[in-house]
């Protein structure tokens, strides 16, 4: 197999540990044999002590790790420390345990041998076990012959003529931590294109010239370019757009969900078990309003009243 072949073999094995599809003892063993084959390739006579030929190999291992860091955007590495520090600072507020633990482990870390020492004690094992030599050749066969993990879909752009994902939206907090744009790597807020105080149209003009001419030559007919409050521009096409403010949503989430109106509460009425009116102030019953047989009670009544003699 060759160099690059061996290399990509190597970070499938880690993955495979990382993810609980191998023990550590099984990890142990592939790492090993693919550290003879690797041997195999960049000593190809075999002669030498183990400890340089530990060290050819290592080489090679660091130089392909260190092109494979460099093909993740700066973007991405700041979001991903962006929440490393966020989860430092949850763990200082609520487990300060935890967080002196996890600083000591580090500082040990850090204090410790370097990583190349480290990583160099077991292929120079490897390469002096004559056991894991014979058997290295099958061993890495097989571990290109295993059932490769089901890779997670591909994100897919928003539109048909945009290339950004959703996984490139930010939250909000992550917009106002600093976090800059997944797409281009230019952060959000400034004053990089609006005209600054005291600076006249000339000036502002001969300023914006050559950022004018960067953009263009980065994001060539990719259509509009937006700025938040007159940061640094960013590219329709490139750029997944700003997240809303909390006050904004909560906004437009009235708008799209208006209340219900409450409707009002029932008033009770007292009404006169005569007349069946309200009972309002000092209420009399009008005759007009009683029932009909006992208006007629009470026109008698008053037929009989004014009839009757001084």
């Amino acid at each position: 197999m060759t160099l690059e072949a061996l290399i990509a073999l190597r970070n499938r094995a880690l993955d495979d540990y990382v993810d609980g599809r191998t023990s550590a003892e099984a990890h142990r063993a592939d790492l090993s044999a693919i550290a003879v084959e690797l041997d195999r390739v960049v000593s190809p006579e075999g002669e030498g002590r183990p400890e340089d030929r530990a060290a050819r190999v290592l080489a090679e291992i660091l130089a392909a790790s260190r092109t494979r860091h460099l093909a993740d955007p700066s973007a991405k590495a700041a979001r991903l420390q962006f929440w490393h520090r966020r989860r430092l600072e949850h763990l200082r507020r609520d487990e300060p345990h935890r967080y002196e633990a996890e600083l000591r482990e580090q500082a040990a870390l850090d204090a410790a041998e370097p990583d190349e020492v480290r990583m160099a004690r077991p292929i120079v094992a490897a390469l002096g076990d004559e056991s894991i030599a014979r058997g290295a050749r099958d061993r890495v066969r097989a571990i290109a012959n295993r059932p490769l993990a089901e890779a997670p879909p591909a994100p897919i752009p928003a539109f048909p003529d945009e290339v950004w994902t959703d996984d490139d939206r930010l939250t909000w907090e992550e917009f106002i931590g600093g976090v800059p744009c997944q797409g281009c790597g230019r952060p959000f807020l400034g004053d990089d294109t609006s005209q600054r105080d005291g600076e006249s149209w000339s000036a502002y003009r001969g300023r914006m010239e050559p950022i004018e001419t960067e953009f263009k030559s980065s994001h060539p007919d990719h259509g509009t370019r937006w700025t938040i409050g007159g940061g640094p521009f960013h590219c329709r096409r490139c750029c997944a757009p700003h997240p809303l403010s909390p006050e904004q949503i909560r906004q437009i989430s009235q708008i799209m969900n208006p209340p219900t109106p409450t409707p009002a509460p029932e008033v009770q009425v007292r009404l006169c078990k005569t007349c069946r009116k309200p009972l309002e102030g000092d209420h009399v019953c009008q005759l007009g309003d009683l029932p009909k047989d006992l208006r007629a009670v009470v026109e008698a009544v008053l037929r009989r009243e004014r009839d009757r003699p001084l």
